[in-house]
């Protein structure tokens, strides 16, 4: 609150030298520093504002986790990492607001409507500033958000990417184009290749895990899917991680029955590289995790295990997606602006009740087909 309070102490003056700065958009800077599905969701921005301002030069700020997504992406020309832990204090966002002013930015647009982003962009002498009106924010944040130029509000049972559209409008951007993209490095098909051989079978991809573990599969349903999926399907399985994953990924083979059919991909490709055996898949089976954000951009058909999300904000929207999700009276409990991480009725049954041959039955729907 201390920093609020300064910056609207020092607001005439912050408003004098912005009235000097020049109007013409020749540089742009987008913040999206959430995680891996949240940054492939945004890309449509990314996109719409290329096609609108061509010769603007496009900086993305973001997590040192996803910067990877971003560097083959060509609607963007610099990326910027930081970390939320540099944020902190005073210096932190002294420091953030420096960086900013360095980039002498026209316009900038912050897809995580937080204190922090709101007071640096100000600071920052941005003329144009744009965020989200979450649909579960504090005084704090409604205080600090007078600080930017326009306000989007995020409207429950709106999909988050066309708030985001929408928010576009102020600034001259139209678009209903709400598709994903992921692009991969020139290395990821030889990479991709050599982890995958010349299976000549189909490709059922399985995610091991997920950023928020009370969404996870857990080991023994992830064994009991593949085996039953392997036994409906000729098929090869390809378990899908981060290096994190590896361990998960060891323990399912360990349970799994046909381990000749299953290939361990976990830690074996960064994130450039993931789309070159993502698009390979004939099918991709997830809880709510980036993957399956990563697999829906490449249009390959999903079955998506919702879990405890609400899907009404934010789900994979291609035309071969199947979405399994119980229906419970304690469902949704997270949702984009509010996430949950542990489960309220200590029993996780969103994902526990997941069946297996309701997993099965829809993969039939898109293999045999």
């Amino acid at each position: 609150m201390l920093y609020i309070i300064l910056t609207y102490l020092f607001s005439p003056i912050i408003y004098l030298l912005l009235s000097f700065k020049k109007k013409a958009v020749k540089r742009i800077l987008i913040i999206q520093t959430a995680k891996i599905g949240d940054l492939i969701c945004s890309t449509p921005v990314f996109r719409a504002i290329r096609k609108r301002y061509p010769d603007a030069h496009l900086t993305a700020m973001v997590s040192p986790v996803t910067k990877e997504l971003l560097e083959n992406n060509p609607n963007v020309d610099k990326i910027i990492p930081i970390k939320n832990t540099d944020l902190k204090g005073f210096s932190g966002k002294w420091r953030l607001s420096g960086l900013i002013r360095k980039g002498r930015y026209h316009i900038a647009i912050a897809l995580n409507p937080n204190v922090p982003f709101a007071i640096a962009l100000f600071w920052g002498l941005v003329p144009v500033r744009l965020s989200i009106m979450p649909n579960f924010s504090g005084i704090t944040f409604r205080l600090a958000s007078l600080f930017y130029t326009y306000l989007e509000k995020h409207i429950s049972g709106r999909l988050i990417t066309e708030t985001y559209i929408q928010m576009l409008k102020n600034i001259g951007i139209e678009s209903t184009n709400i598709s994903k993209e992921v692009y991969k490095s020139d290395t990821a098909d030889t990479k991709a290749e050599q982890i995958l051989g010349k299976i000549d079978k189909p490709l059922i991809g399985i995610a091991v895990s997920s950023g928020n573990k009370l969404k996870e599969l857990g080991v023994e349903k992830i064994a009991k899917i593949t085996d039953l999926l392997l036994g409906n399907f000729d098929a090869f399985i390809v378990l899908i991680g981060s290096i994190y994953d590896t361990d998960v990924a060891n323990r399912v083979l360990d349970l799994a029955i046909k381990k000749y059919k299953v290939i361990n991909a976990t830690g074996r490709l960064d994130l450039n590289e993931l789309p070159a055996l993502i698009e390979r898949l004939s099918l991709f089976i997830g809880v709510d995790t980036g993957i399956t954000y990563m697999a829906d951009a490449l249009s390959v058909p999903i079955i998506h295990l919702a879990g405890p999300i609400d899907i009404s904000e934010q789900r994979p929207i291609g035309e071969k997606v199947f979405i399994i999700q119980n229906k419970l009276p304690c469902l949704p409990c997270t949702y984009v602006f509010k996430a949950a991480y542990t489960c309220k009725m200590n029993t996780r049954e969103c994902i526990k009740m997941i069946k297996i041959e309701e997993i099965v039955d829809a993969a039939k729907k898109i293999i045999h087909k």
